[in-house]
């Protein structure tokens, strides 16, 4: 009688077990396909502390954490929402705050160089979103309408004034001194000196940032931000014009202090605002108000 020989099933090669669990770590909540859980330590139990604007910063952080619960990656927030008359990045800098989400690039970059000991401090470890800047009015339907000597409200601070003339520009209504918002210093830097040619004879009045909002019923027409355009009911429908969505400088920018770039609570965060399932969620709920631009700024 012939012995016959076991052999053991062949195993599976390295490349098939890689490729199941690729195939297995898509398929988990988040839109950050889990990897994250992977790569970094337990979170702390710790909530990290987080200063926003309400709208649209609070309520994707509020999203955040519905995902961070479904998965169960450990990550708490704690959501602590902007008032009127204090300085987030000094919130921060001090230890208030863990980090802030409220700001763009360009305003952090003036807030930093107005405030040097905080140079290399205070970081940015991710961009999240661009609240489209536009002109509106609620007297003219077209840009081609605005009459000679229109008076407009524009921004009464430098961060926001170039986004409004470049708009002007865009729209054939100046001509500046730049050819258009590239993010470069001297495009952040453009104001009304900067102004070659005002053909309709524009008159422009600085006004604070809500107010621009606010007074629009009683003025000919007023540039507006995104977040602010959405919490006042202004359909971006409604826009003479907006500004170019791609390629923006104005993203708004997640901030820390540098010592807490390696927290594995703020790394979470970022895969969090970074993924696909943030985005989802920007695109749906903010009306071409507010727009993802996702960028992991840290290693």
């Amino acid at each position: 009688m012939s012995r016959q020989i076991f052999r053991p099933a062949k195993r599976k090669s390295l490349s098939t077990l890689l490729t199941l669990a690729a195939v297995t770590l898509s398929g988990l909540p988040g839109g950050m396909a889990m990897q994250a859980h992977a790569a970094t330590p337990p979170v702390s139990s710790e909530p990290l502390r987080i200063y926003v604007t309400p709208t649209p910063q609070g309520d994707i952080l509020r999203y955040v954490q519905k995902l961070a619960d479904a998965d169960g990656s450990g990550l708490k927030l704690k959501v602590i929402e902007s008032s009127q008359g204090l300085d987030a990045n000094q919130l921060l800098y001090k230890g208030d705050v863990d980090a802030t989400l409220f700001q763009h690039r360009p305003f952090f970059d003036s807030w930093i160089a107005a405030h040097p000991e905080a140079q290399g401090k205070l970081v940015n470890a991710a961009t999240l979103l661009v609240n489209v800047f536009g002109l509106y009015s609620s007297r003219y339907g077209a840009i081609k309408d605005i009459p000679d000597g229109a008076s407009l409200l524009v921004p009464n601070e430098q961060t926001n004034l170039p986004r409004a003339l470049f708009i002007l520009q865009q729209e054939g209504l100046l001509e500046l001194s730049h050819p258009q918002s590239d993010g470069s210093s001297a495009a952040l830097a453009i104001d009304e000196k900067n102004i070659i040619a005002n053909p309709k004879h524009l008159k422009f009045i600085p006004t604070e940032t809500r107010l621009r909002a606010k007074s629009l019923p009683d003025v000919e027409a007023s540039f507006i931000n995104g977040d602010i355009a959405l919490t006042h009911d202004i359909d971006p429908r409604s826009a003479l014009a907006l500004e170019d969505k791609q390629n923006n400088p104005y993203a708004n920018v997640l901030t820390t202090r540098a010592e807490l770039t390696t927290d594995p609570r703020l790394q979470r965060l970022v895969d969090y605002l970074v993924g696909d399932s943030v985005a989802a969620f920007i695109n749906e709920n903010y009306r071409g108000f507010v727009v993802p631009d996702q960028k992991r700024l840290l290693p």
